[in-house]
């Protein structure tokens, strides 16, 4: 066997080179016990040539293995979809493609399946459940798996394509890695295994050509699910070994079964072969390798190589223990492990913001691109803080026994005036048959939907293939349909009820000798269908108690409330408003329909209607079914928006009616609503185990993954979604869906992706006439363009959204738009529009109770004072938000105004106040679970401990921020934000050596966001780092540079700092008189942003050019000024550098004896700088060491 390494040739059957001792590519696959190597088996497959293990370069020509696969050359495209970009390989499972998505533009791998799997239904229905098991592990760190497709008779696997290299490739280029560098690829792939053990997946076959790096060091593990499916497809000989031999642990070895444990162990060896450059278990044959690691304990790393990291070598000997109950039990372990023991970490970062620098709250544009759609979710709701931990529950929970689906009936009659009946049929049987956990009936609203989607007009005749296309889409084993008949007064129903699963039909009639008897026959049909489901009589006598009807004798008020329903799936609220009047007329006592009503009225804004008619729905309900009068008191909780109320009572709705997915969606909609993340993506799964064709369903999990900062894995719903909705032609729903897109990529930074999807939404809204979906695109669209510095384009855009939603009379999309057009102006600098806007907003959501929209609107109102630099009205308005957002109890709105007061307090120099808000805010991130905005609340902290001299608190304040940051992997704004600002609390407290890494880190970053006012920060704090260190001219220049890039984002604050910093740069240059005048207009300006610090900064350094060119009067004039200032929020380097000149300047202008005492507290200011933990080098700063030597001079009165 000749050695791809070095060409030696080798025995047959030798596992590793007798030359070089590199492994003769046995590791390169998966092998059965036969000795069969079967290459690349996975979802994210690997290509045995070096090129093309990575997906990144072409693989060689292929060897015409796979016949069916040269037909897919470059340029052809596969079902009018994927455009054939390269052949990246072939492996046991395939082919893998480069592709290009036409109909989303996006780059995806295609891995198209062999055609004597393809072409086994038994495997393929297999293989296609174990990556939908797969798919659901949702995670930054594992490959997405977009969709299972069929086209042109070919099967395929579409998954996201990474440019990178794999790690086996990785290590034949280095050999081995270093320690920290291989630490840090694990504790990404421990984390990809931790989301996937969450789930119930084990991987089985982990190894370095299933993990894939990219540009920025990101870790992918690929292959999830399909080992397992080979097993269970027979993939395998029987008693075969799946899995590869360098890699498999004891229990796999031993053909025995596998759980979680042995990925660790399998983890154990990747990491190994990192550390040491070799594998553990060596031998001369494949069946040598498998018998030692059952025997033999593996050789310590550090026996190998003294110089590792002993925490390192331990991780992997516990990883590798021969028995399972020994090991690590959970990837989580190992992350702890990898994290506490491994001691000092390197470079971590935050950034130094001065309070005023930074916009109070975490407002939209204020924030940037990326922060302000991670703020907003334009598919209707405001992203909220996380409301409860991780939750346990596990999908793929048990169906219920049968699904049932019934359809609406014909109109056979010939007369075009029944026609409603044969939904209204449909509606009664769908609740009169009854409820059961072992029954789920799919509802109207999901019936209607995919009816819709399918093209079939209510009164369409059936054939079988039409009625089993219903069943696929729906998920139903049970179908019921039928027609009706009228002759004379009598109308006769006929219904089939046909069990698909188990190939039963059954038939049965009712008569109703006139239009009023129709509720008595339905009830007969109710009872004949209970009776030929395939359910124990149990179930049945259960399915009977909770049974129910809409409480109404009068048929045209149940025509007019059917017709109302019809129109409400489709959104015509207006229409469906008269039809539920009318039905009301006809039917005083009609609770339902009063329920319905107040329905309509809050959909169109109309929520003083919507109360009333909803309160009457309730006094209706006192002596209806249970069932009837839990819906009608849900829908009033949640009209009157009493989420903890509407929660509890959809939660009962739940218990009595278990296989209701309305109820469980909309429930999953109030838990989403109001920030419990875990719980809405929870019941929304259990909507999609019961329907995984469910767009709504899929759409929601996607808007839940974005909610939960988790955009990528949002984007895999969404991608499902999408599919299903062109695959249906649904033109609405693919507008939605795209929206939601939209946000995703907004989040993840990508502004023109986000755009993109925006304008394509918008194109098929205005295709279809849908105003308020246009509304909400606009708006959308409007956010970015304002955001990437488009203002013209984002005025027409709000302009245009403002006009449509005043025109159809929605009043909530009005007060919402008007919300973020006047934050806009604000953040234009324009904040008497601002005020005008966000008064009309406030008033509107006032008007309308809305009373978490008019917290938002007071917030709104708070920051545009705050930009003004009224911080008096700024912190009316805030503590307005406050009280109100405190009593709705919903955690992260209550944060957002804490952290707003805190930035008040502290730019009016109360910092002990700000502290006390700071922490509160602190304290309600972590116990509500949202460590993301927790890390900013301690980023906010270590700023205001930077401004205060407390340097060693700022440093471990903001590097705590870093570690969460670099924990979630967000590559955002705000981790530019934490990386600069970390780099600069280093650099403040004389570690600017240590600061460079960071600075450099978070410029990069910046760069690759494309955020000129990022850009400029971090150059002006890069620009510090040298001032400090006393490299005047390197200072100079990066503050040039970070004024240039502040003048391209047109970011004052940004630009006023740069600004600041070169005037003070002149100063100690010795050109103080031209810097005099330059910092007197600074000064001001940073007084009119509110930029309190910076204005202080200004007047010492003033102070310092005034004593320069001995103008001692006006320098004492300032220095009183600038003392004044400082010393209630115990700026202690602005005050020691201020006391120091301050005795200068008495020395100097004839009041020597003076002038001790300010030297002598100067030098106390200094001394307590430097005695914090972490701050013992701040004394050595170029800006103060010559003060400190200085003040120790002349603190005891020495003459010169």
């Amino acid at each position: 066997m000749e050695c791809i390494q070095c060409g030696y040739e080798n025995p047959a059957g030798a596992v590793r080179c007798a030359k070089c001792d590199s492994s003769l590519d046995l590791s390169g696959g998966t092998v059965t016990s036969s000795g069969a190597t079967v290459t690349g088996a996975g979802a994210g497959a690997t290509v045995t040539s070096g090129a093309g293990e990575g997906w990144s370069k072409p693989a060689p020509a292929p060897t015409g293995v796979y016949g069916f696969a040269q037909a897919l050359v470059p340029g052809s495209v596969l079902g009018g979809r994927y455009e054939i970009l390269e052949l990246l390989g072939e492996g046991g499972m395939g082919a893998v493609y480069k592709a290009r998505d036409r109909e989303l533009d996006r780059v995806v791998a295609l891995k198209v399946i062999r055609p004597e799997l393809a072409n086994q239904q038994e495997v393929l229905r297999r293989f296609k459940q174990e990556l939908i098991l797969a798919r659901q592990v949702t995670h930054k760190n594992v490959i997405r798996i977009f969709d299972l497709g069929e086209a042109e008779g070919i099967k395929f696997i579409s998954m996201d394509y990474i440019e990178g290299q794999d790690l086996r490739s990785l290590l034949r280029q280095k050999g081995r890695l270093a320690p920290e560098e291989a630490r840090a690829i694990i504790a990404q792939v421990c984390q990809a295994l931790e989301a996937a053990h969450a789930e119930g997946v084990v991987h089985r076959d982990l190894k370095p050509q299933n993990i894939m790096l990219d540009s920025q060091g990101r870790a992918t593990v690929m292959d999830f699910g399909i080992a397992r499916s080979m097993e269970l497809t027979g993939m395998t000989q029987t008693g075969a070994l799946l899995g590869t031999p360098d890699y498999m642990s004891p229990e796999q070895a031993k053909g025995q079964e596998v759980d979680a444990r042995s990925d660790l162990f399998t983890l154990g060896i990747i990491l190994y072969e990192l550390l040491t450059g070799k594998t553990p278990y060596r031998a001369d044959t494949v069946l040598g390798t498998l018998l030692k690691r059952t025997q033999e304990r593996a050789r310590p790393p550090h026996e190998l190589d003294p110089d590792l990291p002993r925490y390192l070598s331990d991780v992997v000997v516990r990883c590798l223990e021969i028995d399972p109950q020994l090991r690590y039990q959970s990837a989580s372990e190992i992350i702890s492990d990898l994290e506490t023991q491994r001691g000092t970490r390197p470079g971590l970062s935050v950034a130094l913001h001065k309070p005023g620098v930074r916009r109070a709250m975490f407002s939209l544009a204020g924030l940037g691109v990326a922060v302000a759609l991670a703020l907003l979710l334009v598919v209707g709701l405001v992203v909220r803080s996380k409301l409860s931990d991780r939750s346990t529950t596990k999908p793929g929970r048990a169906a219920p026994a049968v699904s049932l689906a019934i359809l609406p009936f014909r109109n056979a009659s010939g007369d075009p005036s029944l026609d409603w009946l044969g939904p209204e049929l449909a509606e009664l049987l769908s609740t009169d048959v009854g409820q059961s956990p072992s029954l789920r009936t799919v509802s109207s609203d999901r019936l209607h939907q995919i009816l819709h989607d399918l093209q079939l007009t209510p009164n369409a005749a059936l054939d079988p293939t039409t009625i089993r296309r219903v069943a696929e889409f729906s998920s139903a084993q049970t179908v019921v349909w039928g027609r009706y008949a009228r002759f004379g007064d009598q109308i006769r129903i006929d219904a089939t009820v046909e069990d698909l699963k188990r190939d039963r039909t059954a038939t049965m009639k009712a008569e109703a000798p006139n239009a009023n008897a129709i509720p008595g026959a339905v009830d007969t049909l109710a009872q004949a269908i209970r009776e030929n489901l395939a359910l124990s009589a149990s179930v049945l006598k259960e399915l009977q108690a909770q049974a129910f009807k809409p409480s109404s004798n009068s048929l045209p008020a149940l025509r007019d409330y059917n017709d109302g329903l019809q129109l409400l799936r489709q959104g015509h609220n207006l229409e469906a408003q008269k039809r539920f009047e009318a039905s009301t007329k006809e039917d005083s006592g009609f609770a339902l329909a009063y329920a319905k009503l107040a329905q309509t009225y809050a959909n169109l804004g109309g929520d003083s209607e919507a109360e009333r008619y909803s309160r009457k729905a309730v006094d209706l309900s006192e002596k209806l079914p249970a069932q009837e009068k839990y819906r009608i008191a849900a829908s009033h909780a949640r009209i009157m928006k009493d989420y903890p109320k509407a929660i509890e009572s959809y939660e009962n709705l739940a218990k009595v009616a278990p296989g209701d997915t309305d109820v469980q969606s909309t429930l999953a909609r109030l838990y989403e609503e109001t920030g419990a993340f875990d719980r809405a993506r929870d019941l929304y799964a259990k909507v999609l185990t019961s329907d995984p064709k469910s767009v709504d369903a899929l759409l929601a999990m996607g808007r839940v993954e974005i909610e939960k900062d988790n955009p990528s894995g949002g984007l895999d719903y969404l991608n499902r979604a999408l599919s299903l909705a062109i695959e249906l032609d649904n033109q609405e729903e693919k507008a939605a869906i795209l929206q939601a897109i939209g946000v995703a990529y907004g989040v993840m930074n990508k502004p023109e992706d986000a755009l993109r999807n925006y304008r394509q939404s918008l194109e098929i809204k205005r295709r279809i006439g849908k105003k308020r979906g246009m509304a909400e695109s606009l708006h959308a669209i409007a956010q970015l363009e304002d955001g990437l510095g488009r203002s013209q384009v984002a005025l027409k855009d709000y302009t245009e959204a403002l006009q449509l939603e005043r025109e159809i009379g929605d009043s909530k999309g009005t007060g919402d738009t008007l919300i973020d057009f006047g934050n806009s102006y604000n953040d234009h600098g324009q904040y008497d529009r601002a005020l005008s806007l966000l008064q009309e907003a406030l008033q509107i959501e006032r008007d309308a109770g809305n009373e978490s929209q008019v917290g938002l609107c007071l917030n709104s109102i708070g920051n545009t004072y705050f930009s003004k630099g009224d911080f008096v009205d700024a912190r009316t308005y805030f503590e307005q938000a406050l009280t109100i957002r405190e009593k709705l109890k919903v955690p992260g709105d209550t944060a957002d105004a804490l952290h707003n007061l805190a930035e008040t307090a502290s730019n009016v120099g109360e910092y002990d106040q700000a502290l006390k808000y700071y922490l509160r805010a602190l304290d309600l991130r972590r116990s509500s679970g949202d460590k993301r905005r927790a890390a900013i609340e301690s980023y906010s902290v270590g700023t205001l401990f930077e401004n205060q001299g407390r340097y060693g608190a700022a440093v471990t304040s903001k590097e705590e921020a870093l570690k969460t940051f670099r924990e979630v992997g967000e590559r955002s704004f705000w981790m530019a934000e934490i990386l600069s600002g970390y780099g600069h609390a280093l650099a403040e407290a004389g570690r600017g050596e240590e600061a460079q890494k960071s600075l450099d880190e978070a410029l990069s970053l910046a760069r690759e966001l494309k955020n000129d006012a990022m850009v400029s920060q971090v150059l002006n704090f890069q620009g510090d780092s040298f001032f400090w260190r006393g490299h005047l001219t390197a200072a100079r220049r990066l503050y040039d540079r970070a004024l240039e890039a502040a003048s391209r984002s047109k970011d004052r604050s940004k630009a006023l700092l740069s600004k600041v910093n070169l005037a003070k740069a002149a100063v100690k240059e010795g050109r103080s008189r031209e810097a005099v005048s330059l910092l007197r207009g600074l000064g001001q300006e940073a007084d009119t942003q509110g930029l309190r610090y910076l204005s202080l900064e200004c007047s010492t350094y003033l102070a310092e050019a005034l004593v320069n060119t001995r103008d001692y009067p006006h320098a004492r004039q300032e220095l009183d000024r600038a003392l004044g200032k400082a010393e209630k929020p115990g700026l202690r380097a602005l005050l020691a550098k201020d006391q120091y000149l301050l005795g200068t300047t008495l020395r100097l202008s004839g009041n020597a004896s003076d002038a001790p005492g300010h030297y002598r507290e100067a030098l106390r200011l200094l001394d307590d700088i430097r005695k914090e933990p972490g701050a013992d080098k701040a004394v050595q700063r170029a800006d103060l060491s010559p003060v400190y030597t200085e003040c120790a001079r002349w603190s005891r009165g020495a003459t010169p």
